[in-house]
């Protein structure tokens, strides 16, 4: 019975709606019709005329736009497809142009046939006059000629060679024409007939909407719009002036015309919104069933919906039940039962969150950590290897998560120690992991195996982790290389046994030949030797604190290099006489080539450098070859190479050669001395100034060091000449100190 009472409802609403709707529809006449029409009409031709009173502003700006070139217009009269072209490029929202000079002749024009008459009326006009005698630059017009209305712009042809209060070299006119083309392309587009009237007389009509302008004219005698039917024409009319905006002249008026077919097409228009609002209303009548129906179902729908989503895992469904029925109450339970489940779930949900943001944190930090880091549990399975621990041990954590920690770690820790190990290092295999869980922790220093066969130094400490009620939840390792730590301890070691070696050579004759002398009275003879041999010791002693000191200054950033443009001729010229003085019997071959740029560089610390990488190649070439130095330019740089024929350089050794505190040989029963801080001075040179270094040695030929130095600019005048920092020469006539 509900659903019957609903149905006969709605379709009562919908009937007594659509006839409501259709009455008041058939009482609009049509005389509300007829002024519909007449206003829409009145609105077309209101929008002609506006559109032709804005072309002569719009021609002045075509014609602007191309009058930028006047010689190329005024130079010559140009063929029908060059005006054609022209006319494509800058005239095509225009139907003509017109190029005449100032006496109004024609020079250039688009169409050909553009016709005497209007090419008479537009140079007649006297705002085209206006802009030839050069009163005004550019002007827009309309004027009416030949039974059509002209739109034109004109703008004046000034060429380079006048002056400002010179008249112009001509004028562009270009425009458009309000005739029957124009009427028809409008008539078609806006669906009513246009007519023309100037003068008073029809000029144009266009197609049967109106086919008899006079009387179209006679019909409407002087009204802006009406209906013709009073005088035979089945016809509705309105009619809109045209005027000149720059003279505010009439010119004629444009007409606008429609048939009563259109009064049919608007009847059929209401007769489709009849339909519309019946379906609407239809539309609103289901509405309004809806809401009806919803205040009797909504409870049990509700309650309904809110089940299917508690049993899809949607705990926020709630059945929101208000009356005061036993379906209320059945709401009311459940909404309470699901409260329940809901807090239990929260409750779930945040212990998964915390957990999941602390095991987060603990990934990020183990992964960001620079110490290799290996987790096992309770059975000893490992269940986390950062990437570190990746690095150290060359194993991947996808392949070792999972296995036992004996099997990942047994196999990469060195059980058979050489007996020249490193010290500090020992078999940790048992120590690390053969202990119990529970045990303290335990460190040692191993040496880590990798796949390849590699063996990296690594502190390795081991700790169980507990609960915090003590009981022993597995083990973590932390692995550190220690490589850099043992080269280091190397490097100290070996610098100061070379320190020792090379201090107590020189203090030994230094301390004898003293003794001697305080002894005893040798004579003079002796006396000047032993001064010498003194004096050349004490030079050795200052030239190895001096190599010191400027090894600590240029390391800790207290000496600063100075850069400038030198000339590499005079200052190999100067070094190699110096050592030509204190090597007498040493072949120095100076092989620079002639017109090398200047090289930027410190004057001093470059002398410096020369004279490390002279004393090296003296030092080397034990049968006195002789030692060449070389220069050529290369690109942006110039190689200036020291070349030595001694006993060479292992190539194997080569790439270290410039490390600190490193030497071919590093005994302490080495043949050739030195501190190991030599070259790795020079480099450190070399890199203060923007230049490198390369080597090029093979073992018993010899050796070529060069330095790639980075060219400057012109060379100052004065450039500073003064030796480097390095200990003074030695005293003439006295033998040389031994080389570093």
């Amino acid at each position: 019975r509900i659903l019957a009472k609903l149905v006969a409802t709605f379709v009562a609403a919908l009937l007594s709606l659509a006839i409501l709707f259709a009455a008041v529809l058939s009482t609009v006449g049509a005389a509300q019709l007829t002024s519909d029409e007449l206003a829409r009409l009145t609105r077309l031709a209101d929008g002609l005329t506006a559109e032709i009173e804005q072309w002569p502003a719009d021609a002045v700006n075509s014609a602007s736009a191309i009058a930028i070139a006047p010689r190329a217009l005024l130079a010559a009269q140009l063929t029908e497809a060059e005006t054609a072209g022209l006319y494509r490029v800058g005239f095509a929202d225009q139907d003509f142009f017109l190029v005449a000079d100032p006496s109004g002749a024609r020079v250039n024009a688009h169409p050909p046939d553009l016709g005497g008459s209007l090419e008479l009326s537009l140079a007649g006009d006297d705002l085209v006059r206006s802009v030839r005698d050069g009163t005004t630059e550019q002007v827009g017009g309309l004027l009416s000629t030949g039974g059509r209305v002209v739109a034109f712009g004109a703008v004046a042809l000034r060429t380079d060679d006048l002056l400002p209060e010179d008249p112009p070299a001509g004028v562009l006119i270009t425009g458009r024409l309000v005739d029957v083309v124009w009427a028809e392309q409008e008539s078609r587009s806006l669906d009513v007939g246009i007519v023309g009237v100037f003068a008073g007389s029809p000029a144009f009509t266009t197609s049967e909407l109106a086919s008899d302008g006079q009387a179209i004219v006679d019909g409407l005698a002087g009204r802006n719009a009406a209906d013709l039917s009073a005088q035979g024409l089945t016809l509705f009319a309105a009619s809109s002036p045209i005027t000149d905006p720059q003279r505010g002249t009439r010119l004629g008026e444009i007409v606008t015309t429609s048939t009563p077919a259109v009064i049919a097409e608007v009847e059929r228009a209401q007769t489709q919104r009849l339909f519309l609002v019946s379906l609407i209303g239809g539309v609103l009548a289901v509405g309004v069933a809806a809401i009806v129906t919803r205040r009797f179902i909504r409870p049990v729908t509700e309650l309904t919906s809110a089940a299917r989503r508690v049993a899809e895992g949607d705990l926020t469904g709630r059945a929101h039940i208000d009356s005061p029925d036993e379906v209320g109450v059945l709401g009311a339970t459940f909404d309470e039962m699901v409260d329940s489940l809901q807090t239990q779930r929260d409750e779930l949900t945040s212990a998964a969150r915390t957990e999941s943001k602390l095991r987060g944190r603990l990934e990020s930090l183990t992964t960001s950590m620079s110490d290799g880091l290996v987790a096992a549990d309770i059975d000893g399975s490992v269940i986390q290897f950062n990437p570190a621990a990746e690095a150290l041990t060359g194993l991947a954590a996808a392949d070792v998560i999972g296995r036992s920690l004996p099997e990942v770690l047994g196999g990469r820790i060195a059980s058979d120690l050489p007996a020249d190990a490193l010290p500090g290092l020992e078999d940790a295999t048992a120590l690390l992991l053969d202990q119990p869980l529970a045990a303290t922790q335990a460190a040692a220093r191993v040496l880590m195996i990798r796949p390849d066969g590699a063996r990296t130094p690594a502190a390795v400490t081991a700790a169980p982790v507990r609960d915090p009620e003590g009981e022993v939840l597995g083990r973590v390792f932390v692995l550190r290389d220690i490589s850099r730590e043992i080269e280091v301890e190397r490097m100290k070691t070996e610098f100061l046994a070379n320190v020792s070696h090379e201090l107590r050579t020189p203090i030994t004759p230094i301390k004898g030949y003293a003794n001697v002398l305080a002894r005893r009275d040798v004579g003079a003879e002796a006396t000047q030797r032993f001064a010498g041999e003194i004096l050349n010791s004490t030079a050795r002693l200052e030239r190895i604190v001096g190599m010191i000191v400027d090894f600590a200054g240029l390391d800790s950033g207290r000496v600063i290099l100075d850069p400038q443009p030198l000339d590499l001729t005079d200052i190999v010229g100067e070094t190699l006489e110096e050592w030509r003085e204190t090597h007498d019997g040493r072949v120095f071959g100076n092989f620079l080539n002639g017109g090398l740029p200047p090289v930027l560089a410190d004057r001093t610390y470059l002398r410096r450098v020369l004279d490390e990488l002279l004393d090296n190649a003296v030092k080397f070439s034990p049968d006195g070859d002789p030692v060449d130095i070389t220069a050529v330019q290369e690109g942006e740089r110039v190689r200036l190479s020291v070349v030595d024929r001694g006993i060479g350089i292992d190539p194997k050794a080569a790439p270290h050669l410039f490390t600190d505190f490193r030497q071919i040989d590093g005994t302490e029963t080495r043949h050739y001395g030195g501190l190991g801080l030599g070259l790795g001075l020079v480099k450190r040179i070399l890199d203060g100034t923007g230049a490198t270094a390369e080597v090029d040695s093979d073992p018993g030929v010899g050796a070529t060091i060069s330095l790639l130095l980075p060219v400057g600019g012109p060379v100052p005048p004065h450039a500073p000449t003064e030796p480097p920092p390095s200990g003074p020469p030695a005293p003439p006539g006295l033998v040389p100190p031994p080389p570093l």
